[in-house]
């Protein structure tokens, strides 16, 4: 890969890192605001709300702490990209509904309307995992470039 690959591909995984730290550390800490957040797509059943909640913070925590230190890239990218999908169609769900309620995703006091403006963003989001789908890149990963082995068949 060259340097510029290698450039690129640490940007989009930095940037998704802090992303997906920001977005988890209020749901990660509080939450019940972020179940309530939840339950105002009224998508999953009552009592799905509170396993998927804790479900989806701590996999934002997760997903952003392996692109951090560049650990399983590829895989963490894979699963942000999915997450960033399901955001987006949740995002143009709710512009096509009307909903006017605060989507849940970042912590702040200002709010984060739900609607087709989010789903660009969320759209946008998701080009840099697709990029490391592609090209995970290795600058300043803790996981080391792996050399072919000549001895080692592989399958």
């Amino acid at each position: 890969m060259s340097a510029l690959g290698q450039l690129i591909s640490l940007a989009c995984r930095l940037f998704l890192a802090g992303l997906f730290l920001w977005a988890a550390h209020d749901k990660v800490w509080l939450p019940a605001e972020f179940a309530r957040a939840m339950a105002a797509y009224d998508i999953l059943p009552v009592w799905a709300i509170n396993p998927a909640s804790v479900i989806m913070a701590w996999l934002e925590l997760i997903i952003a702490l392996l692109l951090l230190v560049g650990v399983w890239t590829r895989a963490a990218a894979t699963w942000a990209a999915l997450l960033l999908a399901l955001f987006t169609g949740l995002m143009l769900w709710a512009g096509f509904t009307g909903a006017g309620f605060d989507c849940g995703c970042f912590p702040g006091q200002e709010t984060h309307a739900a609607g087709f403006e989010a789903a660009l963003r969320d759209f946008l989001m998701l080009l840099p995992a697709l990029w490391l789908m592609w090209l995970p890149g290795r600058l300043l990963s803790l996981k080391p470039e792996r050399k072919p082995d000549p001895d080692r068949l592989y399958f």
